[in-house]
């Protein structure tokens, strides 16, 4: 075992050698993983770099190993990962395989070895036809970890391959460890679909992650900037009909009452606190206190479209909510509802002054941009004046 741990050394120390260093907890991530040869369940908060730790392990993998599956990788992960080999690897080794190419390129690509980037539906179908020699696979990388049931494909894939090859290891990678908490013991299910038994936890208050974190501070610059008259408008009456809500839920006597405030109902964890209370009762409940339930998060997110999009993309949104869910919705039939309607047309669309006088409405982006071509017209007269 001594031996193994000065190799696992000498590994970490010609990959910490390249460009970019590895911080001190990425180190102890990697070491800790390569101590089990089956691998396991990585959890890490968000933002601590998981796409370093990867591609450190993948580092570490030579194509006579075998070749190593990178499974449930985002666009922006594969990005990532692919950048950090490049930069850190002279000659990195390894191939992105679409559905589109031959199955004849990927069995030679699988008998060479190497990292292969690969879709779950591609890889089971070659898995299922032998395309794949089990015997020199030497472990799979699954991403995302938080995405995956009992039934997903990934789940199919490792049972697959743990029936033909018990040495090589899975390694699980998730950084939404609040996504690892809905459900009922849904950490536990993943870790037994993926047959794997460490689970390995890595909060940024643990210690060599917050001294890591202590160590550089970020620079955090900070631009609020303030809400139009129409959006505080379109704000305070949201407020108001979410309230009417969260009152006519309160009746129906079926839910906590503490935990049902507008403040709280900003926030995403308000819908599952809400569904954790209604799931077992949610076959009686009546109609109408499961549409108030759906009623709150379309105003959860009405208020928070408000402050992410333009007022032009706002309206159209509004447009389709009252198409889609005008009949059935509760909150639309509210006093308030009005006024938010009312201020996001005003604050697209404007009266303006036709060229025979008469008031015509036009979009508030034409008004602008007149206002500005009058006053660059004016600014070149009075240059030219000069």
């Amino acid at each position: 075992r001594e031996d193994k741990e000065e190799e696992g050394e000498e590994r970490r120390g010609d990959c910490c050698g390249g460009k970019r260093r590895m911080l001190q907890f990425h180190e102890h991530i990697v070491s800790e993983l390569l101590e089990d040869e089956n691998g396991g369940l990585v959890i890490l908060a968000s933002g601590l770099g998981l796409h370093k730790i990867v591609s450190s392990l993948l580092l570490l993998h030579s194509p006579s190993q075998g070749s190593v599956f990178v499974l449930s990788a985002s666009d922006s992960q594969k990005s990532a990962i692919k950048n950090e080999l490049i930069l850190n690897s002279p000659s990195p080794n390894f191939a992105e395989i679409a559905f589109d190419s031959s199955s004849q390129h990927r069995q030679e690509l699988y008998s060479e070895g190497g990292i292969f980037f690969i879709t779950t539906r591609v890889l089971i179908v070659d898995m299922l036809n032998s395309r794949v020699p089990m015997s020199r696979v030497a472990g799979i990388v699954i991403l995302n970890a938080h995405k995956l049931t009992e039934t997903c494909t990934e789940a199919f894939i490792v049972r697959v391959y743990r029936s033909f090859n018990r040495a090589g290891y899975v390694r699980a990678f998730s950084d939404k460890p609040q996504a690892m908490v809905s459900g009922f013991a849904k950490t536990e299910r993943i870790m037994k679909a993926l047959f794997i038994r460490r689970l390995f936890l890595w909060p940024r208050f643990q210690v060599f992650v917050s001294d890591d974190l202590e160590r550089n501070p970020p620079e955090v610059i900070d631009f609020r900037i303030p809400l139009s008259g129409h959006m505080k408008g379109i704000q305070t009456a949201l407020l108001e009909v979410m309230d009417a809500c969260l009152k006519e839920l309160k009746k129906t006597n079926k839910v906590d009452v503490d935990d049902l405030t507008v403040e709280n109902g900003l926030f995403k964890s308000f819908d599952e606190i809400v569904r954790s209370q209604l799931d077992p009762i949610w076959h009686v409940i009546s109609k109408k206190t499961k549409q108030l339930v759906y009623d709150l998060q379309s105003l959860r997110r009405l208020a928070d479209y408000l402050v992410r999009y333009d007022s032009v993309a706002f309206l159209r949104y509004l447009d389709t909510l009252r198409v889609s869910e005008g009949i059935r919705s509760v909150w639309m039939f509210a006093a308030s509802s009005q006024k938010i309607f009312e201020l996001a047309k005003k604050s697209v669309y404007r009266l303006a002054k036709g060229s025979e006088g008469d008031l015509a409405v036009v979009a508030a982006s034409r008004v602008r941009g007149r206002l500005g071509k009058s006053r660059i017209e004016e600014g070149s007269e009075a240059d030219g004046r000069n």
